[in-house]
């Protein structure tokens, strides 16, 4: 039986027959359709208008190994502190061409290189943060090799820190958790177009190479740095 012969056999056995043998399912299927309800059209799902907003997505990538602990930390510091999302990824190797023989660490200005290109085809609003426990470090003149904390693209994309200097004469995992999160919440600040500060305790304050500007900040940026902040990069996203 050819196809349109079958569609008319099925169709046929499934309407009524009339006193004379005529169908009549079609009127009565007309009928129906008639007075059938219209679909509703998908409702489109809008923000409220309190939904927070933020100020940029933050890609979290692991530079080697790193304890997951310290990972989530610095996701959740980051939130809380900048008003951020926070992406994280699996850990990837460190890239052979940032490392520097002499010293044997990896130069920081490379690693940015690196995780940059993580960022093709993301929005200018993204941003990455590497961590990695290896020691890093950067030209500072008159330190053609200066090992640090971290570094970060003032208005740029990109940041890292390390975490092998900041254990250093810890008082415990507390100690370690809270110099890390502040050095990422710092790095972050830079890619956000935040300066080096002078406000007493403030996060964006400069290290100079001395643990203990860290240790006795507060872990959170200073009024001064907050309204700055709000001024470069205000809280403008949906999240996603």
């Amino acid at each position: 039986m050819r196809c349109s012969q079958l569609f008319l056999a099925i169709l046929t056995a499934a309407c009524d027959t009339g006193p004379h043998g005529g169908a009549t399912a079609p009127a009565r299927a007309q009928e129906v359709l008639e007075h059938a309800p219209l679909p509703t059209p998908p409702e489109t799902v809008e923000a409220p208008p309190d939904a927070p907003r933020l100020r940029a997505h933050v890609k979290l990538v692991v530079l080697g190994e790193l304890s997951q602990d310290l990972a989530a930390a610095v996701d959740q510091g980051l939130r809380d502190e900048l008003d951020v999302e926070v992406e994280r990824f699996d850990e990837v190797p460190l890239p052979r061409a940032a490392y520097y023989p002499p010293r044997r660490r990896y130069r920081a200005d490379r690693l940015l290189d690196f995780l940059r290109r993580r960022l093709e085809g993301e929005p200018a609003t993204t941003r990455v943060l590497g961590l990695t426990s290896v020691d890093v470090s950067t030209t500072k003149p008159p330190h053609q090799d200066w090992g640090v904390f971290g570094l970060g693209e003032l208005g740029g994309r990109s940041c890292v820190i390390s975490t092998f200097r900041l254990r250093r004469r810890a008082r415990d995992d507390d100690h370690v958790r809270f110099r890390v999160v502040t050095t990422a919440v710092h790095e972050v600040g830079h890619t956000l177009g935040l300066e080096h500060c002078t406000e007493p305790g403030c996060v964006m304050r400069d290290a100079e190479g001395s643990i203990q500007t860290v240790d006795t900040g507060t872990g959170h940026l200073g009024p001064e740095c907050r309204a700055e902040l709000d001024r470069e990069s205000p809280r403008a996203l949906p999240a996603r």
